[in-house]
């Protein structure tokens, strides 16, 4: 059964079970992830918005495999307080004050073993090319580990028009720069709708990316009651997700599901 593989997965993964973060996608990352840490050697690994609304929550449950890991946290905003998670984790971390369109400028190519990026890229102005950037920082043979609000899930009438004219406004900022200085402090930008599963793929591929699992998670159904759940529930809830993808005869409906979690390859 689906349960019993996710639960044998998680047992053997030696994360800690209390401080498991988040959705379904963001806990199928942390298995994959600590899956990658099983091997030789320790992993360098970029967290591209390791600030965020809770600061490094992903990796609470890695206090005890910390030896096998070095991390570099970037975030435009919040390293204050990133560094003070890390403090009260006891986990040494650098952290740098760096966008998701400027990693090669930071760090240059082929830095890193792995980089993971939570919620992020429905937050940019120019989502494609943060997704060239991790990719072009990796290492050959390094996985990129992603999750990102779904571009599936069908909007209202009213939020489709607003999205639409911030859409407006970062193809002008693109075309014309000086336009975001006075725009950005008025307008937010290309964000709040993710990308497509079918959009997120395309551009995998083009940073040269081998696509290894792409798959929608976190139904809506069970998205609210997901931040009161504790490790056993979240670890039900993603085999359950995971068991209904795979049985489901029909394709998956991608309006169910409200994010989307990538995992990809350097070639």
């Amino acid at each position: 059964m689906r349960t019993e593989s996710v639960l044998q997965e998680f047992e053997a993964s030696g994360l800690a079970a209390g401080p498991l973060p988040g959705s379904s996608a963001k806990l199928r990352l942390a298995l994959d992830l600590a899956a990658l840490a099983s091997g030789s050697g320790r992993l360098r690994i970029l967290d591209v918005g390791c600030a965020g609304p809770e600061p490094l929550n992903l990796w609470r449950p890695f206090v005890p495999l910390w030896d096998r890991l070095e991390l570099v946290g970037v975030d435009v905003a919040g390293l204050d307080r990133a560094e003070a998670s890390a403090r009260r984790l006891g986990l040494e971390i650098e952290l740098r004050e760096a966008s998701a369109s400027a990693l090669t400028a930071t760090f240059g190519e082929a830095e890193f073993d792995a980089v993971v990026s939570t919620q992020v890229l429905e937050h940019l102005h120019d989502w494609r090319h943060a997704l060239s950037e991790m990719g072009r920082v990796l290492r050959p043979g390094g996985s990129l580990l992603v999750t990102c609000d779904s571009g599936d899930v069908h909007a209202s009438a009213g939020k489709r028009v607003r999205l639409s004219g911030k859409r407006v406004y970062a193809e002008w900022r693109r075309k014309m720069p000086v336009v975001g200085k006075v725009g950005d402090s008025l307008v937010s930008g290309e964000w709040e709708r993710g990308p497509r599963k079918n959009e997120l793929g395309a551009e995998l591929a083009v940073a040269g990316l081998e696509v290894e699992r792409l798959d929608w998670y976190c139904l809506h159904c069970v998205k609210t009651a997901q931040r009161e759940a504790g490790s056993a529930t979240r670890l039900l809830w993603l085999s359950m997700e995971e068991a209904l993808a795979e049985e489901t005869a029909e394709p998956v409906d991608p309006g169910l599901y409200a994010i989307l979690y990538a995992k990809a390859r350097r070639r």
